[in-house]
């Protein structure tokens, strides 16, 4: 039977290893400094639709209509290179070529907590649902 890379990697002197990775490192901030597309982006870190949509809770298929989309939300364009392991952050540039960071411009942070709320809430099944729990407690006694 076959040895994986994972295999052989594992089989080579640490230094080897260690000049593997950095190499590996490298060709990432490469892609990544290249890319000009999502999808660009996701595959400079080795993910697959697949694996986005997973992280996500989504459908392959809705990760595919992102990375064709000519305009993104921020807060759809965060969660998505967060799932790559990856952190938006933005920051504008003068005319002049100064660079400024926006460290305390996160419209996001509105959006997630709408989000949170809304999902802490019951629906309205839940609310309606016999609380089983209870009643297996009360026949018990």
């Amino acid at each position: 039977m076959g040895r994986s890379l994972d295999d052989v990697i594992e089989g080579l002197p640490a230094a080897r290893r260690q000049r593997i990775e950095s190499l590996a490192d490298e060709k990432v901030q490469e892609m990544l400094a290249a890319a000009t597309t999502l999808t660009d982006i996701r595959k400079a870190v080795g993910k697959t639709q697949a694996n986005v949509a997973q992280e996500l809770g989504i459908q392959q298929n809705a990760i595919s209509q992102l990375e064709r989309r000519s305009d993104t939300y921020l807060s759809t364009l965060r969660r998505f290179l967060k799932s790559l392991g990856l952190e938006l952050e933005l920051s504008v540039v003068s005319e002049s070529g100064a660079r400024y960071s926006l460290d305390n411009f996160r419209p996001w942070l509105d959006v997630d907590a709408a989000v949170n709320a809304a999902e802490s809430v019951p629906t309205r099944a839940a609310k309606n649902r016999p609380n089983t729990e209870r009643r297996r407690v009360t026949a018990r006694r």
